[in-house]
């Protein structure tokens, strides 16, 4: 039987999340497929290879607005990316993946309009997605791994004491406020405003984050959010956004995680940093360190739009935390 490459259809989500549990060894519910894929525009971006009602290959779709050297551009970001020819002794499969990529990036980014694709990859498919694929446009990427042991972070220093944090919740106008005054210190990055918070963390099943917005003692202004997931005995950054004219607010950011790896039974706290020097230096000196993540993931992106600028792409220059991944 001939492969068929198309978009999602309902129904589809089941042999896709059972495929990628096959593949990747996990336990994912059918819940957090569909909160992971209810990002507007998410199933219509995503694309998989059947043989008749057998599933060959898929690759997921998470649209996210990025900015680029200022200019505001759609990306799409490849999620849950896996063939199965191998796992099942299929060689007749042995082209859906790439027909599925080609899929992607031919018909449906320019059907959504959208001139960026990235994906986070593992080491042994680096080469198939620069090479293949063709996501060439900046040198792959291995992103910093920062941690520290639970327990070791520094104590309250007299600067975070201008600052205090509160919960916050799926809507929360701030953010718009935050991200106007900070991005422009970032050549690119993901918007991290009100809309795009809420879309990356609203209504996950589990409801595994603690979001934080810090704010100078009585005023409204934000300075600094943190998002934090607790589960598996890390407490993990899952995203920072941070005005560097406060160094206050992070140092007491970083103690609202040592506290809350304690609170929470986790043993070491974890994060993605990328593209913000100072915040890393300050971080480190907060007992904070690492270096590229030992898993060997890597960014790789592909323009489909000559006018974006590789340079914005370069090392270190991206705005990256664990937020522009899609599993934290």
């Amino acid at each position: 039987m001939t492969l068929v490459v198309r978009p999602y259809s309902e129904g589809d989500e089941f042999a896709i999340n059972d495929a990628f549990n096959r593949i990747f060894g996990c336990k994912r519910p059918i819940e957090e497929w569909v909160w992971k894929f209810s990002v507007d525009g998410a199933r219509e971006a995503t694309a998989a290879a059947w043989d008749g009602e057998s599933l060959a290959a898929h690759n997921g779709g998470i649209p996210a607005d990025f900015e680029v050297g200022g200019r505001r551009v759609l990306s799409l970001q490849g999620v849950d990316t896996f063939s199965l020819a191998a796992l099942d002794k299929r060689r007749d499969w042995k082209t859906a993946w790439l027909e599925v990529m080609d899929f992607f990036a031919d018909i449906i980014a320019p059907q959504v309009q959208s001139p960026l694709l990235y994906g986070f990859t593992g080491p042994n498919s680096i080469g198939h997605m620069v090479k293949r694929c063709r996501w060439d446009a900046a040198e792959p990427r291995r992103i910093p791994l920062l941690t520290r042991a639970a327990g070791r972070g520094v104590a309250k220093t007299l600067a975070s004491r201008l600052y205090v944090a509160r919960p916050f919740g799926d809507n929360e106008p701030a953010l718009d406020l935050l991200w106007a005054t900070v991005r422009e210190r970032y050549s690119a990055a993901i918007v991290r405003d009100a809309d795009g918070i809420r879309r990356r963390f609203a209504g996950h099943p589990l409801d595994p984050y603690h979001r934080w917005l810090v704010t100078r003692r009585l005023s409204q202004v934000p300075v600094a959010f943190v998002v934090f997931r607790t589960d598996g005995g890390v407490c993990r950054w899952a995203d920072l956004l941070w005005d560097a004219r406060h160094p206050g607010a992070l140092d007491l950011v970083q103690h609202l995680s040592s506290r809350l790896a304690v609170q929470t039974g986790c043993g070491t706290e974890a994060m993605w940093l990328d593209g913000d020097p100072e915040a890393e230096e300050r971080l480190r000196g907060a007992g904070f360190d690492g270096g590229p993540d030992p898993s060997g993931v890597v960014r790789v992106v592909r323009f489909l739009d000559s006018s974006l600028s590789g340079e914005a792409f370069g090392p270190g220059q991206v705005y990256t935390t664990m937020a522009d991944a899609d599993l934290v």
